[in-house]
């Protein structure tokens, strides 16, 4: 009998504790899973930009004086972002909440179906951008009022390349008795009062990185103790995801990774993106390929 009676109590005070369990506030901002948050940034890469723009003119307002080097974003709050691809939920942590949860029927189904969808879908945004053969909608009549063609280089018209300037962008050359253009390439311009020596490039995409290795970078100095660097490099066939996924981002900070250990990170601007775009556009319909 005193058994029964310490099963029934027993039973009384877990029957109490549910309730309680149950009524306990959860919000989202306790909702600390990193690949919740990974998957928010990745639906909605525009907003990273944003938020990483943001922090540029936060730490740009602490500075009593601006630095003379526009590369240089030391003690700033970013960086180039490793974020790897969102898991899928597991689905024995699934059946697990299922068993200790009580639901609807309505409510049951609603969850199913939010369970069944695929998160990894490409169109959202999810994955590395590779190459995709997609059809060029502009013209070379609307597409050159961009340009400029220079010792017969093609590139855009708002590209600087005096030596003091800091650009990144893609180039091509043209030839008048040759209608196929020169090879697609990639071109960096960097001056500041401190030396370099970058070997290396990281293009942070979205949230995934795309590292390059210029070839042989050239340096010198300037009158007021400026220092010059300049890469320009062919892009082949194992480059074609980087080109696409300049050409089709919302976002690009590109980090020059030195010898020295000091490295510069830069956010590019929409100029810049609008750049890569257009010239990959013309370039494309004037016959180019990465097969040269």
């Amino acid at each position: 009998m005193k058994l029964i009676k310490r099963y029934f109590v027993l039973l009384l005070i877990a029957l109490m504790a549910v309730p309680a369990f149950a009524a306990a506030p959860t919000g989202d901002d306790d909702d600390k899973d990193p690949s919740i948050q990974r998957g928010i940034r990745r639906l909605h890469p525009e907003r990273e930009r944003v938020k990483a723009m943001k922090r540029l003119q936060e730490q740009m307002s602490r500075k009593a004086e601006p630095k003379d080097d526009p590369w240089d974003t030391s003690g700033d709050l970013w960086g180039t972002v490793d974020v790897p691809p969102v898991p899928l939920p597991d689905s024995a942590a699934v059946e697990g909440h299922r068993l200790h949860t009580s639901k609807t029927p309505a409510e049951q189904a609603a969850l199913d179906s939010l369970l069944s969808i695929d998160y990894t879908i490409g169109e959202y945004g999810y994955r590395r951008m590779t190459w995709r053969d997609l059809p060029v909608t502009a013209t070379v009549d609307q597409l050159m009022p961009y340009f400029t063609v220079d010792s017969g280089e093609c590139r855009s018209k708002y590209v600087s390349i005096d030596k003091t300037s800091n650009e990144v962008y893609f180039a091509f050359d043209v030839n008048e008795m040759d209608s196929m253009p020169g090879p697609l390439r990639l071109c960096v311009r960097y001056c500041a009062d401190d030396p370099l020596d970058f070997d290396q490039m990281v293009f942070t995409i979205d949230g995934y990185d795309y590292p390059f290795y210029p070839t042989d970078p050239q340096q010198g100095t300037l009158d007021g103790g400026l220092y010059w660097e300049h890469s320009d490099d062919v892009l082949r066939e194992a480059h074609k995801d980087l080109v696409y996924a300049l050409a089709h981002s919302n976002w690009v900070a590109l980090k020059l990774v030195s010898r020295r250990g000091i490295h510069h990170v830069k956010m590019l601007t929409d100029g810049q993106r609008a750049d890569f775009a257009h010239t990959l556009d013309l370039y494309r319909l004037c016959g180019g390929d990465f097969s040269q």
